[in-house]
């Protein structure tokens, strides 16, 4: 029998993405063209294929716990040498399971330079030198075929398009009636949505599998992708502490932000909702907030301010006598504003502000009374403070 050129097993490999028949399909073609068994994973570590010729079945009964790599086996896990490589680097990587006798070759699967999956070839028949040029065009094929279908997995989700035309407003509210009644859904009597927004640090992760990860754990919800984050709609009931914490840990080796609307009735007013969640994730990082979790009711007057600022200058508004003591904190080195800001944001605590600031409470007792004998403040007149908590709000805004 001849062997096959290298040619002629790279455009096996092509064909099988241009013929579109799916992720497993293609995985298949490469392990019979590579004479070895492969798998593909994603980032989050979820097996997205692994090849199914005859013999391939032991060695993933060897490698594979519960139908995900072990990590005590596998190159995926998160502090193996070979995967950093794999991240950091373009070209493949020769390894070895460190639990296993399988010598494999990995590469990972690249869009806009960061890594959405790794390919794996598990060496059951000795790797030949066109193997590494070959795992290469195999990734990259990989990665169409994920994009493709990225591209068009939301559009199989039945209530994809209706809740995507109530944010766009690019239907009626009696053709949304219509079509809701039509596809049999069901939304709760009262709702919130949850937004998840993946830090861009994390580019590399596949939302769809992210949202297949959270609806296993929230199948009370819907879920699609839009804008480039993750759009939950849920029933108030369950919106508590405890689910909160069940997402947080879901979703905890990224780093993501969340955001919580209000409350809602109508399924129309998803879009009212979902502009809470573009307020949340502007506000966040115009303050740059260290909690990955926030309620739209805690930055509503943020968000006034947000859009005020875009008709005026928020200074405008600020109380002076804020800028006297910038002014003195400027001239004399000291913090009495810092200070200041500190015991009004913690609701007039002082020794929650002072933990705040990593002081003693008698230093910012002090501080204080500094502050009201210099600018002829009463701190416990409460509409005083309301507003200068107010315009020290704006001002962090305006910055």
């Amino acid at each position: 029998m001849v062997a096959e050129t290298y040619a002629e097993r790279k455009d096996q490999i092509l064909n099988a993405l241009i013929d579109r028949r799916g992720l497993q399909y293609l995985t298949d073609v490469a392990a019979k063209v590579l004479k070895n068994p492969i798998f593909i994973q994603d980032v989050s570590g979820k097996i997205l294929a692994k090849s199914q010729s005859k013999g391939h079945h032991e060695i993933w009964e060897a490698l594979f716990t519960n139908g995900s790599p072990g990590l005590d086996k596998s190159v995926i896990s998160e502090n193996s040498v070979a995967m950093q490589m794999m991240i950091q680097q373009n070209t493949p990587v020769l390894g070895q399971f460190s639990q296993s006798q399988f010598v494999f070759l990995g590469c990972g699967v690249r869009d806009k330079d960061g890594v959405v999956a790794f390919v794996t070839i598990i060496e059951k028949e000795s790797f030949n030198d066109d193997d590494s040029s070959l795992l290469v065009i195999i990734c990259k094929s990989v990665l169409f075929e994920l994009l493709y279908y990225e591209r068009t997995a939301m559009q199989t989700i039945p209530y994809f398009s209706l809740l995507k035309d109530i944010i766009e407003a690019t239907a009626t509210s009696s053709v949304i009636r219509e079509r809701r009644r039509s596809l049999h859904l069901d939304f709760p009597e009262s709702m919130r949505l949850l937004g998840i927004k993946i830090s861009d640090k994390n580019n590399s992760i596949s939302l769809f599998f992210l949202r297949e990860m959270l609806l296993t754990a929230m199948p009370s919800c819907y879920c699609i992708i839009y804008d480039g984050s993750l759009i939950i709609i849920i029933s108030e009931k369950y919106v508590n502490r405890s689910l909160l914490d069940k997402v947080e840990k879901l979703f905890c080796n990224y780093e993501i932000r969340i955001g919580v609307s209000s409350r809602f009735t109508d399924i129309l007013e998803i879009k009212n909702a979902f502009q809470e969640m573009q307020a949340i994730q502007s506000v966040y990082q115009k303050l740059n907030l260290e909690k990955s979790l926030t309620f739209y009711e805690d930055i509503l007057l943020y968000h006034f301010m947000e859009l005020a600022s875009k008709e005026y200058d928020l200074n405008r508004f600020c109380l002076p006598i804020l800028k006297k003591i910038e002014e003195y904190d400027n001239q004399n080195k000291t913090l009495l504003k810092n200070s200041l800001e500190a015991y009004l944001e913690s609701g007039r605590n002082i020794q929650k502000a002072a933990d705040r600031l990593y002081m003693h409470k008698n230093t910012l007792y002090y501080r204080l009374k500094r502050v009201e004998e210099l600018f002829n403040l009463d701190l416990s007149d409460e509409n005083l403070c309301f507003n200068l908590q107010f315009s020290l709000r704006m001002k962090r805004m305006a910055r």
